[in-house]
């Protein structure tokens, strides 16, 4: 009985302590549990941290990225603007010389150069929408994964996001670096096309001196008569550009007193007597100067020249003017005279026949008579001379001027 009794104390104690040390295992286990879920916890804690943290500096370096984008379209878009206006004050400039150019003949008509658009109707550009810059990504957003990789775990900075797109502002400065070529390639036409006229006016300058020096008149002394189709006024207001603004400016800076000094040796040419008599080619049959006189047959000097033609021949004025004399006038016979600028006057004699009369306005090419034997003649043909301040000269001299300018027009 007694051995019963120990033997069951013993199962007892041994039971309870069983339980003790079950009890013990189960209190460290679950505290080493907790431990564990603790550090897991905080571990996605820090990951969910550090991730906000990478977002928020890829928002901050966004913002910043497209606020610089926007100080710089703005920028360029101001540049561009003011490179607009001044194209559009050299597009005008051109223009007006054009038009000065083609109404005095001094060039054909010609398509100038295109102007640039900066802004088109359709597709403004705006600077001030910040978030226009802002990337877009092509997918839609998805959640975070359940278990966040950690920093440092591949050896690397962490990275948030898939790598986003070229954004909007790279193709906005696309655009506008395209819009630049544009004006410069504009630009460059203007500058073209105001060399061109420069070269033409030139070679103009060049050929009418030459050819008001056949005449031996000086052109700095003629005055060209002022011409105006409708009324027309205003103050005189020149352009001035600094020369050291750029090849256009020099360039028009030469231009502009070439181009007054070409108009005002049109105006003079286009008012001296440099057309033929007659049209077609008529043969000399006298020259200017001392002969032998074909009545007398003594020494005598001819004021003009002898153009051999068949009688009713038309004769035409060589220049504009206005009629003087148109009568039968001893010796000349039937002869006209016609009166020009600067001094010069034209004769026609031994014509058959006036067409004109005193007091009328003549152009060249206008017929005032036709050839005949009136007069102090020997047979048909035309007397032609040509003077100054009523002196005789000789008309040769403006006929070569004449055939000089016909031959370098064609």
């Amino acid at each position: 009985m007694r051995r019963s009794t120990m033997l069951a104390g013993l199962a007892w104690l041994a039971l309870s302590t069983a339980c003790s040390g079950g009890a013990g295992w189960y209190i460290l286990s679950r505290d080493d549990l907790a431990a564990r879920l603790i550090a897991r916890e905080t571990t996605r804690q820090y990951a969910y941290e550090d991730r906000i943290s990478a977002l928020r500096a890829d928002i901050d370096r966004y913002a910043s990225r497209a606020l610089l984008d926007q100080d710089g379209v703005e920028s360029r878009v101001d540049e561009l603007a003011s490179r607009q206006a001044e194209l559009e004050s050299r597009q005008s400039l051109v223009a007006a010389l054009t038009d000065t150019m083609q109404s005095n003949g001094l060039m054909s008509a010609a398509k100038l150069p295109l102007r640039s658009q900066v802004i088109k109707p359709g597709e403004p550009i705006r600077a001030s929408g910040v978030t226009s810059f802002a990337p877009i990504l092509p997918n839609k957003p998805t959640p975070a994964p359940e278990t966040p990789s950690l920093r440092g775990a591949d050896g690397g900075g962490w990275q948030s996001g898939e790598t986003p797109p070229e954004p909007p502002a790279k193709r906005v400065d696309a655009a506008l670096t395209k819009l630049d070529g544009a004006m410069t390639r504009t630009s460059d036409a203007q500058l073209a096309a105001l060399k061109d006229m420069d070269e033409t006016l030139a070679a103009t300058q060049k050929r009418l001196r030459s050819a008001l020096a056949e005449t031996g008149l000086d052109a700095e002394r003629l005055a060209a008569p002022a011409t105006s189709a409708g009324g027309m006024g205003g103050p005189f207001v020149p352009v001035k550009l600094d020369s050291s603004d750029g090849a256009f400016a020099a360039t028009l800076n030469a231009l502009q007193p070439r181009m007054t000094s070409v108009i005002r040796l049109r105006g003079v040419i286009d008012q001296l007597p440099l057309a033929r008599p007659m049209a077609g080619d008529h043969d000399f049959t006298s020259n200017f100067g001392y002969r032998t006189d074909p009545f007398t047959r003594g020494l005598a000097m001819h004021t003009g020249v002898d153009f051999r033609a068949e009688t009713g021949s038309p004769i035409v004025a060589t220049a504009p003017g206005k009629v003087v004399a148109a009568e039968y006038n001893g010796g000349y016979g039937n002869m006209v005279e016609v009166e020009h600028a600067n001094g010069l006057s034209t004769r026609y004699a031994h014509m058959s026949a006036i067409s004109v009369t005193t007091g009328q306005m003549v152009k060249a090419g206008t017929v005032v008579g036709r050839v005949g034997s009136t007069g102090r003649s020997t047979g048909p043909h035309l007397h032609y001379e040509t003077r100054i301040n009523d002196e005789p000269v000789d008309p040769t001299r403006f006929l070569r001027a004449g055939g000089k300018l016909l031959a370098n027009a064609l």
